[in-house]
């Protein structure tokens, strides 16, 4: 392997950094050609985190494919070039979409400045409270929030990241408004200690 090849080999495999750290066979192969034959497994949330991180992982297409490719019906990821940037984003959606198979947690990703971590930390309120009752719903939250965030990290996909963010807007606003807590029921009313008392009336006295 040459010395001007290898920085591409270690974004493919293992750019997710903590993400994919978790993953095994880093070495020999990335995580998109581990993707083909993961099935996912767990809970319905985590099926569901896997089926929209495959989407995002492969909506770049092939990584190294033909400049001038849209990968999406709005055109918003046309790339000029298929350079190890994109190469490690693709592998770490798919990454986290391999963690989501095997049902363990995939965490969001950590915000930067004060807006990211108030809209994490109301995904994470969201998830907290819908996650196992909406669990389809839940993940598109997720998904969209981590497209909003690894999107912004490279420069070409812009536009896409701030498609990922109005889809966002939607789909969190949407969780929270299923997954609301209930309004606390009304207490019961007082017992009465003298119910078992015959009353006094104005004759007796």
């Amino acid at each position: 392997m040459s010395k001007r090849r290898l920085p591409f080999r270690l974004a493919s495999c293992c750019g997710a950094l903590v993400v994919l750290a978790a993953l095994s066979g880093c070495v020999n192969e990335t995580s998109l050609d581990a993707l083909r034959d993961t099935k996912p497994e767990g809970p319905p949330f985590s099926q569901a985190l896997f089926k929209d991180y495959a989407a995002l992982a492969r909506s770049f297409g092939p990584v190294g494919a033909a400049a001038g490719v849209a990968f999406d019906g709005e055109g918003s990821m046309e790339l000029t070039t298929m350079d190890s940037k994109i190469g490690a984003l693709a592998n770490a959606y798919a990454g986290k979409a391999i963690i989501a198979a095997r049902g363990s947690l995939v965490e969001p990703e950590t915000g930067i400045d004060v807006p990211t971590h108030r809209m994490r930390d109301r995904l994470i309120r969201a998830l907290d409270r819908g996650s196992k009752t909406f669990p389809e719903d839940a993940a598109r939250a997720q998904a969209d929030y981590d497209c909003w965030m690894m999107n912004a990290t490279v420069p070409a996909m812009a536009r896409a990241s701030q498609h990922c963010f109005k889809s966002l807007e939607i789909s969190l606003a949407k969780i929270e408004g299923e997954a609301k807590a209930p309004a606390a029921a009304p207490p019961p009313p007082a017992a009465n200690p003298d119910t078992d008392q015959p009353q006094e009336s104005v004759e007796d006295q």
